[in-house]
Formats: structure tokens, C-alpha cells, sequence
């Protein structure tokens, strides 16, 4: 504990019971703390654990009992009460027998004893119609006079609109309790880490003097280790991007036209290809897996990815045409000399013949990992293959939506999980932020070229760290003022 009691902060996590305190430390704390069940009562005892310390000062945070549902029978009597929180304080409750009352008891007894602000968590899964418990336990930590953050828990999937509204909603509900100084949302299971450090900026808001100072500075210590965390990550997709336009695969002693040649011949089909793909697709989902587990253990989680662009993602991301019928949808016919001029057109250039789709037409009669396109290699100007622009573009994207689920995946939930579906504003922001500016294009010329690594890496890292800060910046305004 600090000398001067001015630089410990002290945080009481309060709420009815079974609404996720215990879930929420463990997010917080990026460790596994107390434990976690859905059901009433799961913990009995306060536990403090220090959350952050910085420059001689430290905050904690303190895990309690939840309010139980008896409270709500003794409203009469401590609304009656010249001295409620005394007169509950002194009742001798059962540990076993009235469980209920006696861990109602000892949230009291810490918010009184030991917080400096309490964070009151509310299930906002319900309306506040449907949570007449809230009222009064606010109530009695009103009788008390600490001052109240209220977080909405129990959220759901991220989604800013629905949060905003739910807000407001609580917003109004608890107007007349002047203890509550502001409503947020924060979840323990689907929170942004960009979220977090609000709860040290609205605490500095409703202290005074040292007790203040102190939350400004862990605020600030906060948001630079996550930060830490943030730029490391960038680091990791720079470095699996710089892979994917590095990557080339050989194609053997034939030339690449005729390569071409042979694959649109019926039953003389060159599986020469299919090998290419299979190696670089294989090397593609071992270097996305390493790196998706990577952001998980620096963002404090537990677990492993099991499946990222495994066995099941490549059958959901694989085009598989008939070569014949592709062609002739494309180009309306494999006359002997119409496939003269193609090769021509390949060999000149290459690689642009109908818009660009023709090479994964060509390849489709394989399973080729390609994503929205229909393409997915193309020719390095030697008998070499590599990711296609459209392809890195979507890889590009594909590594962009994993780290927003690890950015927002909270160690409350436990082991990490793998999303089956992203939040499609997610989506739609990362298409818009990607396709709309940037340099992606021409990195991907430069690797090519064979532009120096370090220097490659760095330009992808600067890419990746614009399109986060916007779409962070979109999803979360008030994350803005962190970078």
C-alpha cells in the first residue's frame, strides 16, 4: 500500500447478484480470479487484487458478494430506518441459512470500509422496468455516499447503436439518484479494451484533490499499456502480411504458358497447380493460426485458435468451378485460336484478361482458397507463383477482423473461442477502410520487387495502424483522443 493513502485508488465491482462482477475482474485483470458459475452466490467474501500501479500510485479493485434477492423484503424497514446502513451492518446473518442477506451484508460493509467509487453493474439484458432491485440497492449505496459509475453488463454481441439506446434508457431510470454520476457500457465478455480505460477518467471526474491526481495518472498509465499491446499487435499482421507478399511457390521446369495450355485441355489437366496452391494456401492458414494465437496471449487471454483458415474455414472460403465451364463463361468459347491469343495475353502481361478473374478460372477446377474473388494466384514474371492483389487485399482483411474479435474478446467469457460470425459492421467498415484508400496496391507491387523486409514491414505496419484507429475511432468516438 502506498505511504501517502492520496495514491491508492479503490474500486468496489457492487451489483445484484449473478450479473457478472466476478467476470469482469477477471477482464479487467487479464488473469483468472474468484469464480464463475450462473448462479447466485458464487462468491461469499470480498477480494481486492491490485489492477494497475504506476509511479508509486496503485489502484484496486475489489470483488464482492452480490446484493441478494431478500434485500428487496427489508425496503420497508430500512427505508424507516434513521440509520439503515447501520442498522443492517448489525444484524447477525447466517453465512448459510440467510446467504442472501449476509453477502448483501458484506457488500455494504466494503463499500462503506474500503471504496473510494463503486462501479455498479447492471444487467442489461433486462429493461429497467424488469430490474426493481436496482432501485434500492443504489439506495442504500446512496445512504452511504459513495459516489456510483454504473456499467451496463451482459450486453451481448458489440453493437454501438443498441448500447447508445440502452443508455439512454438507464440513463433516465436512475436520474433521481444524485449518487450516480455517470452510465456506461462495459461487458465483460465483449468490451473493447478501448473502453476500459473510462473507468479511471470518470472516476477522476467525481473525486477530489490527491484521490484525483491519482486517477488522472493510473488513467493515462492505463491507456500506455494498452497501447504497448495495440502497437505489438499491428507488428504481428505487418509481419503476417509481409508473409503473404514474400510467399511464391515454384511451378516446375514447364513454362507458365504452358502450364495454361495444359490445364484447359479436357482429362490433360496439370496438377502442378493444385500442388502451388495447396503449398502456399497451407503455409497461409500455419502463419495466420501462429499469429491469431500470438494477439491472443498479448492480450491476456487463455487458449488457442483452432480453426482459423483449417480444414473447415478453406472449405467455407473455397470456389470450386468445372474449368471448361468457367472459360466459357468468361469468354464465351476455347477455340485453338482464341487460347493462342489468351496465352499470348498471358505471357505479354498476363493476368488481366477479363477483369482479372481469369486466373482463379483457371485454377477453379482445384479447390483454391479464394475468399470473396475468384482468383487467388498469379504470375511472378518467372516460373513462380504468388498471392494476387485481390487476394492480399482479402487476406488483408481477413487478419483485420480477427484482431477486433481478439481486441474485444474479455477473459470473463474464458478461453478464447473462435467467432463464427463477425459483427457485420465490422465488416462493412474494414471493406470501406481498405478498399477506399491507402497504399495496400502498391505494397503489394513492392513485394514484387522484393522491396527491403524491414522497410516493407514497416509501410504495412503504418497501413494496418490507420485502418484500426479509424474503424476503432467509428466503433468507439471516444477512443479517438488515445492515439
Amino acid at each position: 500500500m502506498p505511504e501517502n493513502a492520496d495514491h491508492e485508488l479503490v474500486l468496489s465491482l457492487i451489483s445484484h447478484t449473478n450479473v457478472g462482477k466476478t467476470a469482469l475482474a477477471r477482464t479487467l485483470l487479464r488473469r483468472d480470479v474468484g469464480e464463475v458459475a450462473d448462479s447466485a452466490h458464487v462468491t461469499l467474501v470480498p477480494e481486492a487484487y491490485p489492477l494497475i500501479e504506476s509511479g508509486g500510485r496503485r489502484a484496486l479493485l475489489w470483488d464482492t458478494p452480490g446484493f441478494g434477492s431478500n434485500l428487496a423484503k427489508l425496503a420497508s424497514r430500512l427505508r424507516a430506518s434513521d440509520n439503515p446502513v447501520g442498522w443492517i451492518l448489525h444484524q447477525v446473518w447466517d453465512r448459510v441459512t440467510d446467504r442472501s442477506l449476509w453477502c448483501s451484508q458484506e457488500a455494504i460493509r466494503n463499500v462503506q470500509s474500503e471504496a473510494d467509487v463503486v462501479l455498479y453493474l447492471v444487467d442489461a439484458s433486462q429493461t429497467p422496468a424488469e430490474t426493481g432491485y436496482v432501485d434500492l440497492e443504489i439506495e442504500v449505496i446512496e445512504w452511504i455516499g459513495k459516489p456510483v459509475l454504473v456499467f451496463l453488463n451482459q450486453t451481448g454481441a458489440p453493437d454501438s447503436a443498441r448500447d447508445r439506446k440502452n443508455e439512454e434508457a438507464w440513463r433516465s431510470h436512475l436520474a433521481r439518484h444524485r449518487i450516480v454520476k455517470k452510465v456506461s457500457t462495459l461487458d465483460a465478455f465483449t468490451r473493447c479494451w478501448t473502453q476500459e480505460h473510462e473507468i479511471f477518467v470518470e472516476a477522476s471526474g467525481v473525486l477530489s484533490g490527491g484521490k484525483r491526481e491519482t486517477a488522472r495518472l493510473l488513467s493515462e498509465a492505463w491507456v500506455s499499456r494498452q497501447l504497448d499491446v495495440f502497437e505489438d499487435s499491428v507488428a504481428m499482421m505487418a509481419d503476417l502480411a509481409w508473409s503473404a507478399l514474400s510467399d511464391t511457390e515454384e511451378l516446375g521446369a514447364a513454362t507458365f504458358v504452358d502450364k495454361l495450355k495444359q490445364l484447359v485441355r479436357k482429362g490433360d489437366r496439370d496438377r502442378d497447380f493444385e500442388r502451388a496452391q495447396r503449398a502456399m494456401y497451407a503455409r497461409l492458414s500455419d502463419r495466420t493460426k501462429e499469429t491469431v494465437n500470438r494477439l491472443i496471449a498479448r492480450h491476456g487471454l487463455s487458449g488457442e485458435t483452432a480453426e482459423v483458415l483449417a480444414a473447415s474455414s478453406r472449405e467455407a472460403f473455397a470456389v470450386k468451378r468445372n474449368v471448361e465451364e468457367s472459360l466459357m463463361a468468361a469468354i464465351g468459347g476455347v477455340g485453338s485460336g482464341l487460347l493462342g491469343g489468351l496465352a499470348a495475353d498471358l505471357a505479354a502481361g498476363g493476368m488481366t484478361f477479363g477483369g482479372g478473374a481469369l486466373v482463379g478460372m483457371l485454377l477453379g477446377g482445384a479447390t483454391t482458397y479464394a475468399l470473396t474473388k475468384g482468383y487467388n494466384l498469379t504470375q511472378t514474371g518467372t516460373n513462380k507463383v504468388r498471392w494476387s492483389e485481390a487476394q492480399f487485399l482479402e487476406q488483408v482483411k481477413s487478419i483485420l477482423l480477427l484482431y477486433l474479435a481478439v481486441a474485444h474478446f474479455g477473459r470473463g467469457r474464458g478461453n478464447w473461442l473462435d467467432e463464427e460470425h463477425k459483427p457485420a459492421a465490422w465488416q462493412a467498415r474494414i471493406d470501406e477502410k481498405v478498399d477506399a484508400g491507402g497504399n495496400w496496391k502498391s505494397l503489394w507491387k513492392d513485394g514484387a520487387r522484393g522491396v527491403d523486409p524491414a522497410t516493407l514491414k514497416k509501410k504495412l505496419a503504418k497501413e494496418f495502424r490507420r485502418v484500426l484507429v479509424d474503424v476503432l475511432g467509428d466503433l468507439y468516438p471516444e477512443s479517438r483522443e488515445l492515439f
